[in-house]
This record gives structure tokens, sequence and C-alpha cells, in this order.
């Protein structure tokens, strides 16, 4: 199973406003490892086009098994 990129974004004028987010890499991801090497250049290229919002946290993993699970 492949490995995404979890991450949660707040707006900058609401911190309150939070919205999680997922990124399924277009790029085959297998590990942890990989994951993480190509989740940060990602996540700042995302922060470029959405200056509204803040990237607060993030995970590498696999989909959850419970669709609400946390970040």
């Amino acid at each position: 199973m492949f490995y995404s990129l979890y991450f949660l974004t707040c707006l900058t004028a609401n911190p309150a406003h939070c919205v999680a987010r997922i990124h399924t890499f277009s790029e085959d991801v297998w590990t942890p490892q990989q994951c993480l090497t190509v989740a940060q250049p990602r996540m700042a290229q995302w922060q470029q086009t959405h200056d509204r919002w803040r990237v607060e946290k993030f995970r590498c993993g696999k989909r959850p098994s419970d669709e609400g699970a946390r970040i």
C-alpha cells in the first residue's frame, strides 16, 4: 500500500479554522522514508500557492482504516 501525506492547515487570519488535507503522490511512495523525502517540497509548493493558510502539522502514512482518525 502506498503512503500519503496528511497535513493540517489553518487560516492565518483565523487560526481556529483548520482543515485536514491529504496529498497522494503521483510517484510510488512505499516507505515512510520515501514519503518524508518528497513531503517537505510538496508542502512548500502547496504553501506558496495558498498564502492565506499555514501548515500546522503533518505526517506520512497509509490511509487509516478509520476515516475519522486524527492527524
